[in-house]
């Protein structure tokens, strides 16, 4: 590795686009109460606001509108257009790739819209995943774990959490059922209407079925290596071929027990990132940090405002400038010029 001065890495920072691929902070605010949500001060309590997006040169993401049972989709969706509505200067709602990059040229925060665990909100019907578009959903997860044989789920089984080794991971592939019928009318859906499928949370079988079935390329947005961190929610060596040969990314998240099983550093979260680039390129890699997301659990990058740190051990590892651009910001803006885009 090489020394790299944090100015340096600042200033690389400052040139690039900054686009997270996963974060929890409206869901996780609505659960805590807020009405309406007050994102635009500074509150230590959470991984990022406002404030602190902008010390830490982020410039858009996904942001988690649907997921737990404490934080209804539709009261979350309504606080968070009425947030972009109350500070048009400061948020944008992402619709396309162009909004991406005309919310990063106006200075503004760009929120693109994501909800993971559909089957909680679908309630088994496709007119929900149009309704959702229409409200401004523009990114839908197969599952947050669930599944099952009942109304509306999308994957037959439940995804198994924790740490793992590879044979039980082959053995749960044989046995775990993958998608549901509702789940593949639910993926030909959303590649239809230009919607961002997000395996994340899936099990191994629905995982493969999704890729061969779906049309556009999808993401795994927040996971990491588990060559490097044996744990159900990593990808193997051969679901990182399979997911680059669709075209898809994977966003290496901050949660620590996916880095390292007793010492997850900004380093260690590097080195799944060079993993990854090195087994199949830098453009199928990028990151998903999951903030406010993890509980009481510190994330890798203690919060929003330190994301320069990762910037910094990027170029220390080795990697230029262009390539950590494409990690940070240029691959997930392909994913969405190849699906949300008219």
């Amino acid at each position: 590795m090489r020394t790299v001065d944090i100015e340096e890495a600042r200033a690389v920072h400052s040139r690039i686009l900054v686009f997270d691929g996963h974060n929890d902070t409206p869901v996780e605010r609505v659960h805590r109460g807020e009405a309406p949500l007050n994102w635009m001060q500074r509150d230590p309590a959470y991984h990022m606001d406002v404030p602190r997006m902008r010390e830490g040169g982020f410039d858009s993401g996904f942001f988690v509108v649907g997921n737990g049972p404490t934080a209804d989709v539709m009261y979350t969706l309504e606080r968070t257009l009425q947030q972009i509505d109350a500070h048009p200067d400061a948020l944008r709602l992402i619709l396309s790739s162009q909004d991406v990059e005309e919310a990063r040229t106006r200075h503004q925060i760009g929120i693109l819209m994501a909800i993971e665990g559909a089957q909680r909100w679908l309630r088994g019907e496709l007119d929900m995943v149009r309704l959702f578009y229409r409200l401004g959903i523009r990114c839908l997860g197969i599952t947050h774990g669930e599944g099952g044989d009942g109304e509306g789920f999308l994957q037959g089984s439940r995804s198994p959490f924790g740490p793992c080794t590879l044979a039980e991971r082959e053995a749960e592939r044989k046995n775990a059922l993958g998608l549901t019928d509702f789940g593949r009318e639910v993926l030909h859906l959303s590649n239809e209407l230009g919607l961002v499928t997000d395996l994340a949370h899936i099990n191994d079988h629905a995982f493969y079925e999704v890729l061969d079935l779906s049309t556009q390329p999808v993401a795994m947005t927040h996971t990491a290596v588990c060559a490097l961190c044996p744990h159900w929610r990593c990808l193997t060596d051969e679901q990182i071929r399979a997911l680059a040969d669709k075209g898809g990314v994977l966003g290496i998240a901050f949660a620590p027990f996916f880095i390292h099983p007793e010492e997850a550093t900004i380093d260690r979260l590097v080195e799944h990132v060079c993993y990854v680039a090195e087994l199949v390129g830098v453009d199928h890699v990028a990151i998903g940090s999951d903030f406010d997301g993890l509980g009481p659990i510190q994330p890798v990058v203690p919060d929003i405002s330190q994301l320069p740190l990762l910037t910094q051990s990027m170029l220390a590892h080795g990697l230029s400038e262009a390539e950590v651009a494409q990690i940070w910001g240029g691959n997930f803006l392909r994913l969405l010029q190849q699906t949300i885009d008219p």
